[in-house]
């Protein structure tokens, strides 16, 4: 398995990276680094794993992570293309003593945020896309600026969602290839029935040590983690198809109709009914 902590070196021409990337190289394992990051996903769809948030991504999210946040985008389709965009700097990219200034204060607000990890939503997010492809297709200081304009932009809307708890900071390399090791388990097995003295043993830890571990380390019981990943497939099924919710529930995971209803209402706020109902209008 590859090193969990990135390193990522400047170019002697540019004080930030941003850069395009299609498969195989749009996946990195469970991972962080000292750099913030602005991503935009060009292709694709799966799940983002930031800290200790699980969640949904399509084309066209567009996400801020502040240092050392741990963070992982897994397509559904391995073998499907998927490609994004993005941008990585140091606090300090604009020289020592920068930030600091009276007229950098919105953005230094923003890189609080960041360390939750920030998910620009609404109008916000296309006008944000459109800058940061303005920002790749420039060079030398008209890329500079237009960064900095970007930034300004995520400083001042309101339209954001934010993802982890604040507490979620970056793990030691052993602890990511662990977490790594378990969210490959689970992406790979959601659809069998998952046994949880089969995940401590790839933990390498005991059946309660490991419980306690997941909690601490994701803010969530595991089985928890478990569901949402059904759930999230299973929404994909229901908005995709005209298969029955029975169906889905069995084809997820689950193996009570009933308990699947519950977990999906407790999740989606909806019933898979409702759900099915309102993506058809």
């Amino acid at each position: 398995m590859r090193p969990l902590i990135q390193k990522l070196p400047l170019s002697k021409n540019s004080s930030f990276l941003i850069d395009k990337f299609f498969t195989p190289d749009f996946e990195t394992p469970w991972h962080y680094h000292s750099e913030y990051e602005i991503t935009l996903i060009l292709k694709g769809k799966g799940k983002r794993f930031i800290g200790n948030h699980v969640g949904d991504f399509a084309e066209g999210e567009l996400i801020l992570l502040g240092p050392n946040l741990p963070h992982l985008f897994r397509k559904d389709n391995p073998d499907e293309e998927g490609g994004s965009m993005v941008v990585h700097f140091q606090e300090d990219f604009l020289g020592p003593g920068f930030a600091a200034i009276p007229e950098m204060q919105k953005i230094k607000l923003l890189f609080e945020r960041s360390k939750m990890g920030v998910r620009v939503v609404g109008k916000s997010r296309e006008v944000c896309a459109t800058q940061m492809n303005n920002v790749f297709k420039q060079s030398g200081m008209d890329r500079l600026i237009a960064l900095l304009q970007l930034l300004t932009m995520l400083a001042h809307t309101d339209e954001y969602e934010l993802l982890s708890s604040p507490e979620v900071g970056g793990q030691n390399a052993r602890d990511s290839d662990r977490l790594n090791k378990v969210f490959d388990y689970v992406m790979t097995h959601f659809t069998e029935n998952i046994q949880l003295d089969k995940v401590a043993e790839i933990a390498n830890m005991s059946y309660s040590g490991f419980c306690r571990y997941f909690k601490n380390r994701t803010k969530k019981n595991f089985s928890h983690f478990v569901n949402e990943i059904r759930i999230g497939y299973a929404c994909r099924r229901l908005m995709e198809s005209d298969v029955s919710v029975s169906t889905v529930c069995y084809e997820c995971g689950f193996n009570n109709l009933t308990n699947f209803n519950e977990q999906f209402k407790k999740i989606i706020k909806l019933t898979p009914h409702q759900f099915k109902i309102k993506n058809r209008q």
